[in-house]
């Protein structure tokens, strides 16, 4: 804990766990950046999806630092945005209908408001923000995101680059997508596919882009990334006065790998929500469900026990032990979720399963995190 005195605490009049969340894969059922590509941009869940594998290749396997911070995807596709007409109000117009809540999603905000502090931190642009308040009721100062300026990038850019970026869009959606599976920072060769589509991408912006409105676009624009989570993660802790061991993290993007590992490091409950294979390998619980019930439940259990507890329960996870699990804090919030008609799948993460379990999250969350079919 930290050395700082709290005399609240002392006195029990403050909480002791905490929350911090993000909320696509949990609360939402889509990928916030990718959807806007695809109704903004032909074949854009596609260019979305090349330069989201091209993040990942340069951040997480090549480990460089020119271009890669686990965040630079939901940068380097806002220039096509404003290339392809998308403003602001069309964002958020956007959004607001077309945004897809997990099963329960306000009612276990509403649940999270009343027992514990929470926060949310993801890397969705403003206007996705702003769409996920209205429908859940989360008060908007308590979601970072990225902020996006569509008008403002507007405002800057010339015809003739806006037409440049049209085409290198299109040469972009035009190449082979790589499937190679990779291991967390373990150096491996690239395949023949990654190398030229790195290669491509170097080219569009590391050197095509320079000087242009897009590249100072991409550099300036602040995004919540991998290190901006950690960050967050960690003045959240300083503010409250929570460790580590009394905070849950509720993640699944890959860029919440580092917080959900710092979380696990320190004792604390770090859930994969359908996570993705980099966020499983930094978590010690699963949970691949269409709903964010499990989040409440485990989260509750947490408040109540800790960690052990959580994985008490959990070795109680099946339909039979949950309906007769006394200890659990809050029967009422059991019963709600066995009424459910599929079981969450929830898991404890270990050195042993960690292959098979990041595998089939990996692929539950695709299936789950739907798209506008415009790839």
């Amino acid at each position: 804990m930290p050395d700082e005195i709290n005399p609240m605490q002392d006195m029990g009049l403050v909480h002791d766990k905490q929350l911090i969340c993000e909320p696509q894969g949990f609360l939402v059922r889509n990928d916030c950046a990718r959807m806007l590509c695809g109704h903004f941009i032909p074949r854009g869940e596609r260019l979305y999806d090349l330069i989201d594998r091209y993040d990942n290749i340069t951040s997480y396997v090549l480990n460089r630092t020119d271009v890669g911070h686990s965040a630079d995807a939901i940068r380097m596709v806002a220039p096509f945005l404003v290339a392809f007409g998308a403003s602001d109000y069309q964002a958020e117009k956007f959004y607001s209908e077309n945004m897809k809540l997990m099963a329960d999603a306000p009612q276990v905000v509403s649940y999270f408001r009343d027992v514990l502090p929470s926060f949310y931190d993801s890397c969705m642009y403003s206007h996705a923000a702003d769409a996920l308040c209205s429908l859940t009721g989360l008060a908007r100062e308590s979601v970072g995101c990225t902020q996006l300026e569509l008008d403002s990038a507007a405002s800057d850019m010339s015809w003739d680059e806006r037409s440049m970026l049209r085409k290198i869009a299109a040469e972009i959606a035009d190449l082979p997508l790589p499937t190679t599976r990779y291991r967390l920072n373990v150096p491996m060769t690239l395949s023949k596919d990654e190398v030229d589509m790195v290669e491509a991408l170097d080219d569009v912006f590391v050197r095509r882009l320079q000087g242009t409105s897009a590249y100072d676009m991409i550099s300036e624009m602040p995004a919540v990334g991998a290190n901006e989570k950690a960050y967050a993660l960690l003045d959240i802790r300083k503010t409250t006065q929570i460790d580590m061991d009394g905070t849950a993290y509720i993640g699944g993007e890959t860029i919440d790998y580092q917080a959900l590992d710092l979380v696990k490091d320190g004792g604390g409950l770090a859930i994969a929500y359908n996570g993705s294979e980099f966020a499983v390998h930094g978590a010690n619980v699963s949970v691949i469900s269409e709903s964010s019930l499990a989040g409440a439940v485990l989260v509750e259990q947490f408040y109540d026990t800790g960690i052990e507890g959580v994985y008490d329960l959990i070795d109680h996870w099946n339909r039979d032990d949950l309906k007769a699990y006394t200890r659990y804090p809050d029967p009422g919030l059991m019963e709600a979720m066995l009424k459910e008609p599929e079981l969450p799948m929830v898991r404890r993460i270990t050195k042993d399963n960690v292959t098979e379990v990041a595998s089939e999250s990996s692929a539950c969350r695709k299936a789950i995190m739907s798209s506008l079919g415009n790839s």
